[in-house]
């Protein structure tokens, strides 16, 4: 039986959350097209230090299996998702709509109905599924999207409203 749980992400967590981070960016090959040194400047801008302190200014979450991180999701105060990665081999069994959930539900107990992200190439597809849109035209070559998401008329967690996600599936 498989043991999952949803918590807040502490500073003990950074070295797997650090595993994740690069695991789920050299998953994203639209992103890098396997180019090496694409690869190597986004894994530069994630160390330890920098895990720290955006952790201490930020809300974030951590999705455990077994034991081991395998998603980790950050949020501003201001409902900018900073950062929401899961590692390559559970990517697409719904780990990010439950850190996703978690997240929702603690921005609507702050009152914050706007949600933005600025999604890569690979991650534009799962966002717009779980309503996001582009407020201001965007051309298919830009790196990142500017998305955004209002929440003032959920009233419950977007892995239920009427999306590609609509039952999460159990682990094995």
């Amino acid at each position: 039986m498989n043991k999952i749980m949803i918590r807040e992400g502490k500073i003990q967590d950074i070295p797997q959350i650090i595993q994740v981070i690069h695991d789920s960016i050299q998953s994203c090959i639209l992103d890098h097209q396997r180019e090496d040194s694409v690869i190597q400047r986004w894994l530069e801008q994630f160390n330890h230090a920098q895990l720290i302190v955006e952790m201490l200014y930020n809300d974030c979450w951590v999705y455990i299996l077994n034991d081991q991180i395998v998603g980790f999701l950050l949020v501003s105060d201001t409902g900018e998702i900073l950062m929401h990665y899961v590692a390559a081999r559970f990517q697409r069994l719904g780990v990010g709509t439950q850190l996703f959930d978690q997240m929702h539900k603690s921005l609507v107990r702050k009152n914050i109905h706007k949600i933005k992200v600025q999604s890569t190439q690979t991650a534009l597809s799962y966002y717009q599924k779980n309503g996001f849109f582009s407020p201001n035209s965007q051309s298919e070559n830009e790196e990142n999207y500017h998305l955004s998401l209002y929440t003032t008329n959920f009233t419950e967690p977007l892995s239920y409203q009427d999306s590609a996600f609509l039952k999460l599936p159990k682990f094995p």
